[in-house]
């Protein structure tokens, strides 16, 4: 009776193994829609309200999510604060205390540090340009994290149940 208990156990923590495996990739393709929706209003911003930068960041932040939402009034905190420090800098710094438990790669990450940095000092023609490079970079990540979610979240929920198997049968 025990060991059909530990063995069930067993089974179902690698199972949602793999289940939460896979909802990472859900969760990825999540986040990258919401920073081009983060961007498409940063560019509707700059071109029509010509908003300036940190009161962007505040008028975006209240109509996303968190942490995105803290991201950018964190940002437009310190803009505001005028230490000297450049929006590339707080940008930078904001992106790893703010989204580091996210699930944006490696990659994504660098695309949107790349943003920040070219943001505070083109005008504002330029920024709208580096909006849209940054769009369709986007573009391309989030078809490359569908198809990766497509391949892979059979495959880690399969892989999860397997894995559980195997244990089972290795410790009965």
């Amino acid at each position: 009776m025990l060991k059909t208990a530990g063995a069930f156990l067993i089974l179902l923590a690698s199972t949602g193994i793999g289940v939460s495996f896979s909802m990472d990739l859900k969760k990825r393709c999540e986040e990258l829609r919401i920073l081009k929706r983060l961007a498409a209003m940063l560019r509707g911003e700059i071109r029509y309200a010509k908003t300036p930068l940190p009161e962007a960041f505040v008028r975006i932040a209240q109509r996303l999510s968190e942490p995105f939402q803290g991201f950018l009034e964190e940002v437009a905190g310190e803009l505001e604060q005028a230490d000297g420090t450049g929006l590339g800098e707080i940008w930078n710094r904001k992106i790893c205390q703010c989204l580091g438990q996210t699930r944006l790669t490696g990659a994504d990450r660098e695309r949107l540090k790349t943003l920040g940095e070219v943001l505070g000092y083109l005008d504002r023609e330029m920024q709208l340009a580096a909006i849209d490079l940054y769009l369709e970079q986007l573009d391309c990540g989030i078809a490359e994290a569908l198809e990766d979610r497509g391949s892979k979240e059979r495959l880690y929920r399969s892989l999860g149940v397997a894995g559980g198997i195997f244990l089972v049968i290795l410790l009965i």
